[in-house]
């Protein structure tokens, strides 16, 4: 019994060896924002991001080439809406800007140096993961 307890105990203490040092580095990460001592997760971007006083270096911009006879039946307000909802249920957040657009209403999405599209209002949704995929690889999860 006594073997068992001091074996269990080692166990415990390499656990603590591993874990604490972890720990404490993404709690002081979580606290100051600071990404020098974030575990596996300080690239160059994120340097500079937190450098130049930012929190995060990349965003998202959906950039909608607006043609109003040509929405797909969406107003401003509705495809705003929408695309911002959908990026919201990924938990990652979008800037929808609008500009006067040719022949019909296209969605593209910018990340970084990275333009995903141009998609039609019906096709829109299908850029979306790709934009969060991108998005991530610049950007760690919080």
């Amino acid at each position: 019994m006594a073997a068992t307890r001091r074996n269990l105990s080692y166990i415990f203490a390499i656990i603590g060896l591993l874990v604490l040092p972890t720990a404490f580095s993404l709690s002081y990460h979580a606290i100051t924002g600071n990404p020098n001592l974030r575990p596996l997760g300080v690239t160059s971007d994120s340097m500079r991001a937190y450098e130049a006083g930012g929190a995060e270096g990349v965003r998202i911009v959906a950039l909608v080439d607006w043609v109003p006879p040509r929405t797909g039946g969406y107003s401003r307000n509705r495809l705003d809406r929408a695309i911002t909802r959908a990026f919201n249920a990924k938990g990652v957040e979008v800037v929808v800007r609008f500009k006067p657009g040719e022949e019909v209403t296209r969605v593209s999405y910018l990340v970084g140096n990275s333009t995903i599209g141009p998609f039609s209002t019906a096709r829109a949704a299908e850029g979306i993961s790709a934009a969060v995929d991108a998005y991530r690889m610049h950007v760690p999860f919080k």
